[in-house]
């Protein structure tokens, strides 16, 4: 009679839930050998598994939990933003009311709207060719640009578009982490669509 595998014992232990429930003697009997917990039956290790998972789906509400109040926040603000497209009649007040807006958010350390110039022109280039769009970090030389010594993440938006730029919104952060290209943009996104119609007007 051939060797059952440990592939077939484990198959068999999964389509039968109850083998050892219906076969007690045979639990109690059986000891597993760990290197690194020594004999421990297969309820402790059970046991341990359930925790290890509860222990990931409470770590995931947590982020889902954080991620809906950041959220949250940022829905807030470009709300208060949209407003301001509409109550604000030149480029330079605008540009202050929403810096005040954004920076009430502690991860922000600044905001800036600026109209376009020519000393932007690579930073475009570099940053901003294919959709108008830059999450992440910039060199020492495109940070001179627009931002202090101390930002360590941002976010460029292309008000426009490379052949035709109007302006530029940027967003800067102390946390090298805060704005990379996997972060949600939906609502800046929408914004930018609505400021770029706004900006056009004042043109």
């Amino acid at each position: 009679m051939s060797k059952l595998t440990e592939q077939q014992i484990a198959e068999y232990l999964k389509a039968h839930p109850d083998f050892f429930i219906k076969n007690p003697d045979v639990l109690a009997e059986v000891e597993l050998q760990q290197q690194t917990a020594g004999t421990t039956s297969l309820v402790h290790i059970q046991q341990r598994q359930l925790r290890e998972h509860n222990t990931l789906l409470k770590n995931k509400i947590e982020q889902l939990v954080e991620q809906a109040k950041e959220n949250e926040l940022i829905y807030r603000l470009f709300s208060d933003c949209h407003r301001q497209l509409w109550t604000n009649y030149d480029f330079t007040t605008l540009a202050s009311n929403l810096r005040n807006i954004i920076c009430t958010n502690p991860s922000i350390n600044e905001c800036h709207l600026v109209k376009y110039d020519k000393k932007f022109d690579e930073l475009i280039a570099h940053r901003l060719q294919n959709d108008g769009i830059y999450l992440g970090r910039v060199s020492q030389q495109e940070r001179d640009l627009l931002f202090s010594d101390t930002t360590q993440s941002t976010a460029l938006y292309l008000i426009g578009n490379t052949k035709h730029p109007v302006a530029i919104l940027a967003f800067g952060s102390d946390d090298v982490n805060h704005f990379e290209p996997a972060k949600d943009s939906f609502f800046v996104l929408e914004f930018v669509r609505s400021l770029q119609l706004r900006l056009l007007e004042l043109a």
